[in-house]
């Protein structure tokens, strides 16, 4: 439930309650989304504070009970309406690649590849970085848009497994495109001088994205992997 449920001091359960700010255990329960034992169970551990009644109803104050409730998450702004469409910041991000590609020791990954096998790898991670830009930004079709993303993070494993990229170097490869990623969004939210709670939120959804993409990474590499051994 995203809640730390603290222990209650043994005197809040002899206090008596004003009934208007005092639930019922069905209506608690109702509103936490879960089964009245379940509440049952938090009472007599001691995990949310209870009054119980002469006649042996459990009350619960209103107060404690909202404040087991998951925290609403602050929402993530699109880029567009940051005045940062994606196609733009697609171009940021190709520039930070090739940059940092140009000012750093080649790496292992890189090295062990030809100019057909690179040129391939660029064109994926080219796409690789519209298709999460697109789903950073968009309304609709974001779970096909992350889908479509994994599909090509698995394709990309493959890929590697069959240039005989080891699973480290060509997760090095994608954290290599991650760390660029995730520098071009932190310079959009700089930028647009965004508040902690939506950097927060924005940074959030890229880490879930690119989480899914690296494991669909990794299970297409250890795929592949299998196929070469058998």
């Amino acid at each position: 439930m995203g809640h730390t449920l603290g222990v209650v001091p043994e005197g809040s359960r002899s206090e008596r309650p004003a009934a208007r700010e005092w639930l019922a255990l069905g209506e608690a329960a109702r509103i936490l989304g879960v089964d009245p034992d379940t509440l049952r169970r938090w009472a007599d551990a001691g995990k949310v504070e209870v009054f119980t009644t002469p006649g042996g109803h459990r009350r619960f104050p209103r107060a404690a009970i909202a404040a087991l409730l998951p925290r609403r998450r602050a929402r993530r702004p699109r880029l567009s309406s940051l005045g940062a469409p994606p196609d733009q910041v697609a171009a940021e991000l190709r520039r930070r690649v090739r940059s940092d590609l140009a000012g750093l020791e080649e790496p292992d990954w890189h090295a062990r590849l030809d100019q057909r096998s690179l040129q391939w790898f660029r064109e994926r991670g080219r796409r690789m970085g519209d298709l999460l830009l697109a789903y950073l930004d968009g309304r609709g079709a974001r779970e096909q848009l992350l889908a479509a993303a994994e599909s090509l993070g698995r394709e990309y494993g493959v890929a590697a497994a069959k240039q005989r990229l080891s699973i480290g170097q060509a997760t090095q490869a994608f954290l290599f495109f991650r760390a660029r990623f995730m520098g071009e969004i932190g310079r959009v939210a700089r930028l647009r001088a965004l508040d902690a709670e939506r950097t927060t939120a924005l940074f959030e959804e890229s880490d879930h994205a690119l989480d899914a993409v690296i494991v669909a990474l990794v299970e297409g590499h250890r795929r592949a992997s299998d196929r070469a051994r058998r």
